[in-house]
């Protein structure tokens, strides 16, 4: 199967005509020598009788899929889907792209056919003769929704391998403080804010992680809350904002899209929104709007986890 993936996306990158991609795959030569050879299978074989066209359109057939698995949200996810989607893509050529949603409430709510959201399991169901499947988290931890993921994949037809959720090794928490070192400098603010979902799930442990290399990485400046489940309320929160002296404030939604939780939660009209919270004890306030997906190097993380699991797939 190793050699039929090497030789798939080569030949998808010659037909292509995406020479400096097929160019990633030029240790593909000692595996073709390999495969035709090594294993029996004399090349003047298929040469005849349109045996290696054959071949060659079996190997094509059997394409690997990407099953990029987001939570779903009804807001401002579209664009951000499409930018993930055109960074990835090109990293993995001759597989083939597919979206999937983890949350059955989200699912549910996309009421007309043209606009359905599709489980992993409608994903799997519609595939015919697949080659290699990665099911790839695009969740910040590998909290409920993650163990959603597992449960369903579990139950599916064929097997699978499963891509982790954004901070999964420890290196991925140093990269992604690193991305968010570089806003941070840019955006040139007193003091930071980050503001997390929050989750009753055991990993919420992971934010303990975070907070401590991201002060490490970046300094004491920066404060760190969730919107749901915090562990300290938010009046304790803009207290110690307020008592280290700072007045002015950069949040940043620690979500991988801003869309429901930063319009209602962080920057929304209400009374108990992070926006107004903050300028009722007269901290200005600078809000960034866009999502994790956007920073620098995070879609590269995703990209090493969707490899590490094509690489976990021996058979």
């Amino acid at each position: 199967q190793a050699h039929l993936d090497k030789c798939a996306r080569y030949l998808h990158c010659v037909v292509a005509h995406d020479v400096a991609t097929a160019a990633r795959f030029c240790s593909l030569f000692k595996y073709r020598f390999a495969f035709f050879y090594t294993k029996q299978w004399p090349i003047r074989y298929y040469q005849s009788n349109g045996r290696l066209t054959r071949l060659l359109s079996t190997i094509l057939a059997m394409s690997n899929h990407i099953i990029l698995t987001a939570f779903g949200t009804t807001t401002r996810a579209k664009d951000t889907y499409h930018f993930l989607e055109s960074r990835i893509t090109p990293k993995f050529p001759g597989c083939q792209i597919h979206w999937a949603f983890s949350s059955p409430t989200v699912r549910r709510g996309s009421r007309s056919a043209a606009t359905r959201l599709a489980s992993v399991s409608d994903i799997v169901s519609q595939l015919e003769n697949p080659g290699r499947i990665v099911i790839q988290s695009l969740h910040v931890l590998p909290g409920h929704e993650f163990d959603r993921i597992i449960a369903e994949s579990q139950k599916l037809p064929v097997p699978t391998a499963l891509g982790m959720p954004l901070l999964h090794e420890l290196s991925d928490f140093s990269r992604v403080a690193k991305s968010l070192k570089t806003l941070i400098t840019d955006s040139q603010q007193e003091a930071v804010l980050l503001l997390a979902h929050g989750t009753d799930h055991p990993c919420r442990a992971s934010y303990s992680i975070l907070q401590k290399i991201v002060h490490e990485q970046i300094g004491p400046q920066v404060f760190f809350t969730t919107i749901e489940k915090p562990a300290e309320p938010s009046e304790l929160i803009i207290k110690k904002i307020h008592e280290a002296g700072y007045r002015k404030v950069f949040c940043i939604p620690f979500l991988l899209v801003a869309g429901m939780h930063f319009l209602k939660d962080i920057n929304g009209d209400h009374q108990s929104s992070w926006r107004n919270l903050l300028k009722e004890q007269q901290i200005e306030i600078d809000l960034h709007d866009r999502g994790l997906a956007y920073l620098d190097g995070v879609d590269e993380i995703f990209c090493d986890h969707i490899d590490a699991a094509f690489n976990s797939i021996t058979t």
